[in-house]
């Protein structure tokens, strides 16, 4: 197969808050392998705080995110979509109950081309 129809994506990104402890960074990796009538996604995806953080500051202090996707082409114009994204997050203030907040997400959808 080789790397014809491989494709690699990726950001990484750090925003300063200043003299505000709101500073982040981020990296996303994406890789796409795509065939003749389909084509399949992994994106993988991590962000977290960065530099002095006050002690009450409220927000997520860590997320991660993993997906997998893919899409086959009906006709020229028409591919129907899907896949399952899952993203777990840590905040700095934890919870009596549970310091955890994680999401699934299963979708399924289609793409028109004009």
């Amino acid at each position: 197969i080789g790397w014809k129809r491989f494709a690699l994506s990726g950001d990484v990104q750090k925003v300063d808050g200043g003299l505000l402890p709101i500073g982040r960074e981020a990296a996303d990796l994406g890789l796409i392998f795509s065939g003749k009538r389909w084509a399949t996604e992994l994106e993988l995806a991590g962000e977290r705080a960065s530099g002095p953080r006050l002690p009450a500051a409220p927000g997520v202090d860590e997320s991660f995110t993993v997906g997998l996707g893919g899409s086959y082409a009906l006709t020229r114009r028409f591919n129907v979509t899907g896949g399952v994204r899952y993203k777990q997050q840590h905040e700095q203030i934890q919870s009596l109950t549970d310091d955890r907040r994680d999401s699934q997400t299963i979708y399924l959808g289609t793409t028109f081309k004009f």
